[in-house]
């Protein structure tokens, strides 16, 4: 037994004078980190099935175009209404923008909120790069409004002081003119009718199925997941943010 002790003792001792054996094997997470800051709202008005995250991707060189990329690494930001702080960690090499993006449930790129390119210089850090974002109005509405509204509709239900039917899609006239408004075509329809896509002229005249308008509205808007995110727009409730 007295044998037994010694031993016991002589191991235990040997253990003491290792040293401070957690910080020997701490973990060494791979990868670049960068913490980011921004002022951001309308996060929540986006519904299930999208996301605002801070993203990762690896583009060809001034790409800011492209809309069918994936998204090697992301981070839903959280609380997105005021000032934000997010962190991503492990950030591959390959990657050379980052994003604050709307993702859909495949992580595909969905929208462009902010886009910087990461340079090599800056994934030479060995410490964590702090990046301010601004300020970014990330309101699914918003959205829908600078980008298809303001860049295509308005071009004739906008300009000057006779709209086209009488209809401005202008900023600060649009929503008020869309939601819950008789159509002037159709008494037993809405131009938009919250939750409900097949009482909405907007989803029929882009799809094509309005016959009683003449001119061809289904090619304003470039690719089909245009067309569906302003669907779930409609079927999410048709939000003004």
């Amino acid at each position: 037994m007295k044998k037994l002790l010694y031993i016991i003792s002589l191991f235990l001792l040997a253990a003491c004078n290792d040293g401070d054996i957690i910080e020997k094997y701490t973990y060494q997470q791979e990868g670049i980190k960068v913490a980011v800051d921004v002022n951001i709202s309308g996060t929540e008005s986006w519904p299930d099935g999208y996301s605002v995250t801070l993203s990762g991707f690896s583009l060809p060189q001034n790409d800011k175009t492209s809309s069918a990329e994936y998204s090697e690494i992301s981070k839903q930001i959280i609380n997105g209404n005021g000032s934000t702080h997010t962190t991503l960690c492990g950030i591959p090499q390959s990657v050379n923008y980052l994003e604050i993006k709307v993702l859909n449930r495949i992580r595909q790129r969905v929208v462009t909120l902010w886009q910087k390119e990461f340079t090599n210089e800056e994934k030479s850090t060995r410490d964590t790069l702090k990046i301010d974002a601004g300020s970014i109005n990330a309101g699914m509405f918003n959205y829908i409004q600078n980008e298809y509204f303001n860049n295509s509709c308005a071009n004739c239900h906008g300009l000057g002081e006779h709209a086209a039917a009488g209809l401005f899609l202008t900023e600060g006239k649009s929503y008020a003119a869309l939601v819950n408004v008789k159509s002037s075509k159709r008494a037993d329809l809405n131009l938009v009718t919250p939750g409900d896509t097949a009482n909405s002229v907007l989803h029929k005249i882009l799809k094509g199925e309005f016959p009683e308008v003449k001119h061809n509205h289904s090619d304003n808007l470039d690719l089909e997941q245009d067309k569906i995110l302003i669907d779930n727009w409609i079927l999410s409730g048709a939000g003004e943010e």
